[in-house]
């Protein structure tokens, strides 16, 4: 295949597509570490929760060569036990980084996968067979990473012979997810019960995703009420710590924010609602006094942006071009030079990317226009730095 020769009858074309990649990806077959290492996530919760079901299962792997590891969804590498010739530590098994592998093959698939020996890229991996099984997600089944056992090349053909142990073990993480899963939820129930034993209280109890509003809550919020304190909690989820609630001009009420933690984090929030006299009065939004325009469309985008930056969610500025949606960004975004990426314009927009200092806002523009690399690079800064500001 590498040297362009007639290949024998037999080869999968599975396999002779994941080496067409490989070769198109630039994975060089004579590989034997990748030339970086990966960034791997701040917090895992797959990891959290899988940590405890492998140190249990690892020791079934016996005393012969024999790899265990786990990967996220981006097939970077969280986890590994055990040792085996021809296995040195890889960051990460993407096909883009070290060619077809069961990991990948498994993802791709969604159910398990095997791999042998030559029908793997690398030339190091030509005496390793290996088995991966997908760990999905217990809520809405997305795949959350892959589980692999990696051991010396198998005689004979499929199954591997730790292929059980490889479903068995994706199968305990999955069932470790499921039982964490509704802990926090149930927490925030809790506090929720807690805090209303007065049938007359008005509270909220939200964590971005769910909602717990009693009777005298539901009378007294508007949507746009409800819809701040979601902003609010998730805001509050993602920094770990209290974070304050402007709640719309006209709200009729005031909020005061309890968090509700679970493990020392932040899951929720409980807001108790007290109603505001009719003549207090009430806040303005922040004007921007750099921006012209004064039609109503305008103010009110203008309105709304501000109010939807002060949250750690990336915020999405649309329009007609010209209509001043970079100098809005400029101006959202305050104190501090941001950096501009033009998805549009030419040069490696990776490279762009990649020196894109640690606490610098980020305007990117027509990122309708992001190649496929573009927007893996740009997900993996964000998964390192979740904190950025970013207005795309």
């Amino acid at each position: 295949f590498l040297s362009g020769r007639p290949l024998p009858e037999g080869v999968p074309e599975e396999v002779l597509a994941a080496w067409r990649r490989a070769r198109f990806f630039g994975v060089p077959h004579d590989l034997r570490l990748p030339a970086a290492d990966t960034p791997r996530p701040h917090r895992s919760p797959l990891l959290g929760a899988a940590r405890p079901v492998l140190e249990r299962i690892a020791p079934a792997l016996g005393t012969g060569p024999s790899v265990l590891l786990l990967t996220d969804a981006r097939l970077r590498v969280l986890w590994t036990s055990g040792e085996a010739p021809g296995l040195a530590p890889c960051p990460e098994l993407s096909e883009q980084l070290v060619g077809h592998n069961s990991a990948a093959l498994a993802l791709r698939r969604r159910r398990r996968a095997e791999v042998h020996g030559p029908e793997h890229f690398l030339d190091v991996w030509q005496d390793v067979s290996a088995v991966s099984v997908p760990v999905l997600a217990p809520k809405g089944g997305q795949a959350l990473g892959t589980l692999t056992v990696a051991s010396h090349l198998c005689a004979g053909r499929p199954p591997h012979p730790q292929a059980a142990l490889a479903e068995a073990a994706a199968g305990a993480v999955e069932a470790e997810l499921l039982a964490r899963a509704g802990r926090p939820e149930q927490v925030l129930l809790d506090a929720y019960l807690r805090a209303t034993r007065s049938e007359h209280r008005a509270v909220a109890a939200l964590d971005g995703r769910n909602r717990l509003i009693s009777a005298a809550a539901e009378r007294l919020a508007t949507p746009e009420v409800l819809r701040a304190l979601e902003r609010t909690a998730t805001a509050a989820r993602h920094a770990d710590a209290p974070a304050g609630v402007e709640l719309p001009a006209g709200a009729g009420c005031d909020a005061r924010i309890d968090l509700v933690r679970h493990e020392g984090a932040v899951v929720g929030i409980v807001a108790f609602l007290e109603p505001t006299a009719e003549d207090a009065p009430r806040p303005r939004s922040r004007p921007l006094p750099c921006l012209a325009g004064s039609s109503l469309p305008w103010r009110h985008a203008v309105e709304r942006a501000t109010e939807l930056v002060r949250t750690p969610e990336p915020v999405l500025l649309t329009g007609e071009r010209g209509t001043g949606k970079t100098a809005l960004a400029r101006e959202l975004l305050g104190r501090g030079e941001p950096m501009l990426v033009d998805a549009a314009e030419g040069g490696s927009l990776e490279q762009e990317l990649a020196r894109w200092g640690a606490g610098r806002p980020l305007v990117l523009r027509h990122a309708e226009r992001l190649t496929q690399p573009a927007v893996a690079t740009l997900n993996s800064l964000l998964d390192a730095r979740p904190d950025t500001r970013l207005l795309v």
